[in-house]
């Protein structure tokens, strides 16, 4: 067997070290089939920290009792019950939203309001077809357009992102919601002073 010295961080370097005792491996067997992965997903045109970041909002999901249904079962059920319970139900998205957004804040702190909309948004949402996320100094506007999306399904989504933004101190300012597209602008939340939180 071939082999070849690769250099790294020195930091990396323990990090990995540890990593394989732990784990009662070599480093040398760690870091091979870290970039065997890491190769498989270069194949496939995607990029590790995509894959990375996809992977732990759908574990956060499962986490927090979410299940894959197909699309046209989830629609067909909305329809029938939205009427009845539309405001259970928008509160019940809501609060999804919100959780996974305090999850998220707190599994990375550093990482910025747009970002965390913008992953979980993806990660989870697979039938969004276009989601553009842009912030201004103290605001956020969320852009989400969907096909085949009936419009109890938009508002319970809007709910659901109202959550997440909530949760990420963005209070809701306006919203437009038609069948297919939901236009959400939020303002950054501030104290009793005036001061942005």
């Amino acid at each position: 067997m071939n082999r070849k010295l690769l250099a790294v961080k020195a930091e990396i370097a323990e990090k990995l070290s540890e990593t394989a005792r732990r784990k009662n491996l070599t480093l040398f067997s760690l870091v091979s089939e870290a970039l065997e992965q890491l190769l498989k997903v270069e194949d496939r045109g995607e990029s590790l920290k995509k894959i990375v970041d996809q992977h732990l909002v759908l574990s956060a999901a499962k986490k927090a009792g979410f299940i894959l249904t197909p699309e046209p079962l989830l629609f067909s059920l909305l329809e029938k019950t939205y009427s009845l319970e539309g405001e259970a139900m928008a509160k019940l998205w809501k609060d999804a939203g919100e959780w996974l957004g305090y999850y998220f804040k707190t599994v990375d702190p550093a990482k910025p309001p747009k970002e965390i909309i913008e992953d979980l948004v993806r990660g989870i949402l697979w039938n969004i077809s276009d989601l553009t996320v842009t912030r201004g100094n103290d605001d956020l506007t969320v852009k989400c357009i969907l096909f085949r999306c009936p419009k109890p399904y938009a508002v319970l989504l809007a709910e659901f992102i109202a959550g997440i933004a909530g949760s990420l101190n963005y209070t809701l300012a306006e919203r437009e919601i038609m069948r297919g597209i939901i236009l959400l602008k939020f303002k950054r939340e501030t104290d009793g002073g005036g001061r942005l939180t």
